[in-house]
């Protein structure tokens, strides 16, 4: 890496740093990923439930001022970052939630649920109403067709959404920064820029192999949904 000369030969192959970076006396990198995972699993998870049906409802129920919670919601994306973290973290110092899992997920939360009540708004707009009548006639009540019938066509969609949550939970650093310091709530975000500051002598080797480890969650989870992802990208472009 600090040669003058750039090389891809490897001449000696070692384990040592990922041994380093999965022990006790490195990073402790398997704490901070499943506070990681923990963090935005519940984000995601609480991402799709609101999003789906706040977003069923915007697309179905024509009452006063829906298109105003629209424009509410969009406008909300525009007041975030340093603008919001003092009121944060006041509010966190005030309901003893400082250094927890849960003002993060809750700060998450006001990040993705906006964005996905107005995507799943969008998306519904885009099922037929006609099969919900048809489920109607066939004795289906409201929320059964909501879940056979209207989830299961949406279902690209809600990945999608799920998908935005758990990545931005995971690539975030300054509210984990600002309002978590124990090993028992910061992300592994921090611990890695923690490390790297406060290493006289930086552990190159231990610093990259805990990169790749970092990465490999997003790319399982690719892996195994890249295909109602990219339906769910795609699917507002040929329906309706």
């Amino acid at each position: 890496m600090f040669s003058t000369i750039p090389t891809w030969i490897v001449d000696n192959l070692t384990w040592d740093h990922y041994s380093w970076a999965l022990g006790d006396v490195g990073l402790q990198l398997p704490r901070l990923l499943l506070n990681s995972i923990i963090v935005c699993g519940i984000t995601a998870l609480v991402t799709g439930a609101i999003a789906c049906i706040s977003g069923y409802g915007l697309a179905r129920y024509k009452v006063p001022g829906v298109s105003l919670v629209v424009v509410l919601i969009v406008l909300a994306q525009m007041i975030q970052g340093p603008l919001i973290m003092i009121p944060w973290y006041k509010i966190a110092a005030a309901f003893s939630l400082l250094n927890t899992k849960a003002i993060l997920v809750l700060i998450y939360g006001t990040l993705t649920i906006p964005v996905g009540v107005w995507i799943m708004s969008g998306f519904f707009r885009t099922i037929p109403p006609e099969l919900e009548e048809a489920a109607a006639i066939d004795g289906s009540g409201k929320w059964r067709t909501l879940f056979t019938v209207i989830i299961p066509l949406s279902l690209p969609g809600l990945v999608s959404i799920t998908l935005y949550a758990f990545i931005l939970g995971w690539n975030d650093y300054q509210y984990s920064l600002i309002l978590t310091s124990s090993i028992d709530a910061k992300t592994v975000q921090v611990g890695i820029a923690e490390l790297m500051e406060s290493m006289g002598s930086t552990n190159w080797g231990g610093l990259l192999a805990s990169g790749v480890i970092v990465i490999l969650p997003i790319i399982v989870i690719f892996a195994f949904i890249q295909k109602y992802l990219i339906e769910g990208m795609t699917a507002g472009s040929v329906k309706g």
